[in-house]
């Protein structure tokens, strides 16, 4: 029997609200047990301090090794490997969240990349096996990926054509221009657009140039503006409709010097703050993940969905950026399957204006 969710109970391991009850005590106290991590507890019960596996399972992601969560949880690393699969493999897929977080997918670019990664289950000589990304180019979102032995159109075929079972809708990709990319976007987005990192490069430079030696910062506000129009804002449609509205092209035009702090930070670190810096990222982490000798998949998942959720600079998260939407989100909720929670911030809040005006210089970066 469900619990009434009046009656405000939340699991106190993981905070879900699926909540059931599960018998009574000898006392006559009411038991409760949590749909999610399937735990059991009595209320207002001073129960034994335990260690919190979610927090565990984050700190292993940030990139903590299992020999250094021993002081965290005091036990062998193949018990603390356990654990954390354990808690993974009861996480949903992070596509699977993704759409549940939108009903839409309306991407301006999507960049194709991929990386390989040491892993036992290939079965091949080098140990190694291949992870393909879908990454929005706005917010650095990953909007799915694909695991194989190797690289091959096949990777790249069943990524683009589970993409478009679930809806995308996208005029422009961007990759390195291997043949296997090509070949797959053929097949599955015949229409679309396809267009060399080269591209992007040149569009970097002139950005540049722009930057340095435009007479007027006005101008490249506007061209912001105008880049960010060109996507589909349909997630914002509930709250306001940034830069349809007066007030928050506004907000961006009175933000000249923080506008040019942000496109001069994002200049100077473009490698690392865009998909590149995922990847990299990516990479640098699982070199250190030495005890993958089963499937690697949980553990992408869950790195994935950690990378997305985890907070920014500015404030939000890449899954806010994507939704167009300030939000607070957590890894906890991801577990428990608990959808971001939106803020509704006032206009002239100083959140808000971060938000818009990275918004606006991210589109300015989006070179098509």
């Amino acid at each position: 029997m469900y619990v009434s969710s009046d009656q405000n109970i939340k699991c106190p391991f993981c905070n879900s609200s699926s909540i059931i009850k599960h018998g009574k005590t000898s006392a006559d106290i009411q038991r409760y047990r949590c749909m999610f991590c399937n735990k059991t507890w009595v209320p207002n019960k001073i129960q034994r301090q335990t260690t919190d596996i979610g927090a565990l399972t984050e700190a292993y992601l940030s990139g903590y090794s299992y020999r250094d969560l021993r002081s965290i949880y005091h036990s062998s690393p193949i018990r603390i490997n356990q654990k954390i699969r354990e808690y993974l493999l009861g996480c949903s897929s992070w596509e699977d969240y993704l759409d549940a977080c939108t009903p839409k997918h309306e991407a301006r670019l999507i960049h194709l990349v991929g990386k390989k990664f040491k892993c036992n289950m290939g079965n091949n000589q080098e140990h190694t096996m291949f992870v393909a990304f879908a990454i929005d180019a706005l917010s650095t979102v990953v909007l799915g990926y694909e695991i194989g032995k190797g690289e091959s159109t096949d990777v790249w075929i069943r990524l683009l054509d589970r993409m478009n079972c679930r809806g995308f809708v996208c005029p422009t990709f961007m990759s390195y221009g291997f043949k296997t990319i090509n070949d797959a976007l053929k097949t599955v987005f015949p229409y679309a657009t396809s267009f060399n990192n080269f591209t992007r490069a040149c569009y970097d430079k002139q950005l540049k140039n722009e930057l340095y030696f435009a007479p007027d910062i006005k101008k490249l506000i506007l061209d912001a503006i105008n880049a960010y129009k060109t996507n589909h804002s349909y997630q914002f449609a509930n709250y306001l409709v940034i830069f349809k509205d007066k007030r928050m092209k506004q907000i961006v035009l009175d933000s000249k010097d923080y506008f040019m702090e942000r496109i001069q930070e994002r200049i100077k670190r473009r490698p690392s703050i865009r998909f590149e810096g995922l990847c990299s990222a990516f990479q640098k982490r699982f070199e250190k993940f030495h005890m993958i000798k089963y499937d690697p998949l949980p553990i992408i998942n869950g790195w994935i969905a950690w990378w997305m959720l985890v907070p920014l600079p500015i404030g939000f998260s890449r899954l806010s950026l994507y939704l167009q939407h300030p939000c607070e989100t957590h890894f906890k909720n991801f577990n428990c399957g608990s959808l971001p929670i939106p803020l509704n911030l006032p206009l002239d809040s100083p959140e808000m204006k971060k938000f818009v005006v990275e918004l606006a210089v991210r589109s300015l970066h989006i070179p098509i």
